[in-house]
């Protein structure tokens, strides 16, 4: 109708559709001996940006493929909005995919590749003219439309293969390490830019990496992987606060451990280790006297030359190493073993020296009782 201007095509796109709901039940792939990923079980809210993290070999990435269709599950589900594609075409899935290394075509323009996926779904000339010039938008580089791959830079390219993925409006965007080859600065300010998109688009999103800080920052959840199964899920803030194994608490973060068996005395809960160490534990009704358990303590909840935490103990300074804004301290302990300690980087942590003597202290409730990983580590 003359004088009706059309909305533009990724704002209706967005009324009529938002991110799906992505259920993995019981996911299993095996390659002959080696079982790759293990009875994997998610609920994805719509709209929800999850992170599969682990190191290599723990089956993330086996799983983000089993989602997208590039490889079939031995056993088990993929639901989205409640229909199973486990076993349905890559094609036919209607899911956005962005690889570690782009996957542009090098003799295609951006413009060219962003249309790809539109001209695979037969989208007007028109429709694809619009929808290309808006996502161009959305991801910071409007009038690059006639650029080729190889006239780009790093962050370049990643924004247009994160275009190519966004501009069909799909209700599930998949993202395998996109961020690894960028340098470090670039990388952190590429964190922030996706997670932007992803909030504004409102896209159900799964993103693969094995780096910790990343997940953290990125993620409104995190599904922790070790040998093929997710070991806990939870927000950042819970995972890095609440582990429940010490391979979670051990691969984000850093953590010291301390194990023994349990004491109760004067209204506490103690642990008392092997090496003799009698220290303060979380009280809990689930503990009983004699039993063996591992707790884990952050070295950044460690106050050194200070006495008046629940516990204290005395060492000796082996080893400083200075990371810019914060200083790591090796100790070791009067009564044999080692605790990491981590103050941030100010004049009264700079006057430390090897070979000092210090006095360590902690709170009991900054010590998080775990259990031991049965995959057994990375």
């Amino acid at each position: 109708m003359a004088g009706v201007q059309q909305a533009p095509i990724l704002a209706r796109r967005e009324r009529e559709q938002r991110g799906a709901r992505l259920e993995l039940i019981g996911l299993t792939k095996v390659y002959g001996d080696v079982v790759a990923a293990d009875q994997v079980t998610l609920d994805i809210a719509p709209g929800e940006f999850i992170t599969l993290l682990g190191p290599s070999g723990s089956g993330k990435t086996t799983t983000l493929m089993m989602v997208a269709g590039f490889v079939l599950p031995t056993s088990g589900q993929i639901l989205v909005n409640g229909e199973d594609i486990a076993f349905r075409p890559p094609h036919k899935r209607n899911i956005g995919m962005v690889f570690q290394n782009y996957a542009l075509f090098p003799h295609m323009t951006v413009a060219e590749n962003i249309a790809f996926p539109l001209k695979m779904r037969k989208w007007s000339r028109e429709q694809i003219r619009q929808a290309v010039r808006e996502v161009l938008q959305l991801v910071r580089l409007p009038g690059f439309e006639e650029r080729y791959p190889r006239q780009l830079s790093g962050g370049q390219q990643q924004r247009v293969a994160l275009a190519r993925a966004l501009v069909f409006r799909p209700p599930v965007l998949l993202m395998d390490e996109p961020l690894g080859a960028l340098d470090k600065k670039l990388r952190e300010e590429m964190q922030l830019e996706i997670k932007h998109i992803q909030e504004s688009t409102h896209i159900t999103t799964i993103y693969v990496t094995h780096d910790q800080e990343e997940a953290l920052t990125m993620s409104d959840r995190i599904a922790v992987m070790n040998a093929g199964r997710i070991e806990q899920v939870g927000t950042p803030r819970e995972l890095y606060e609440q582990p429940v194994s010490q391979f979670v608490a051990d691969f984000i973060g850093e953590s010291n451990f301390l194990s023994g068996r349990v004491e109760r005395g004067d209204g506490h809960l103690y642990l008392v280790t092997q090496e003799g160490w009698r220290v303060v534990i979380p009280g809990s009704d689930s503990l009983r006297p004699g039993e063996q358990v591992s707790v884990a303590l952050r070295p950044e909840r460690i106050v050194i030359g200070d006495g008046s935490g629940d516990n204290v103990v005395e060492g000796t300074i082996e080893e400083i190493i200075y990371v810019g804004e914060a200083t790591k301290f090796r100790v070791r302990l009067e009564h044999d073993g080692w605790l990491t300690v981590k103050q941030p980087s100010r004049l009264e942590t700079m006057r430390w020296r090897r070979g000092d003597r210090v006095r360590l202290s902690w709170s009991a409730a900054d010590a998080v009782i775990v259990h031991d990983s049965p995959g057994g580590g990375a």
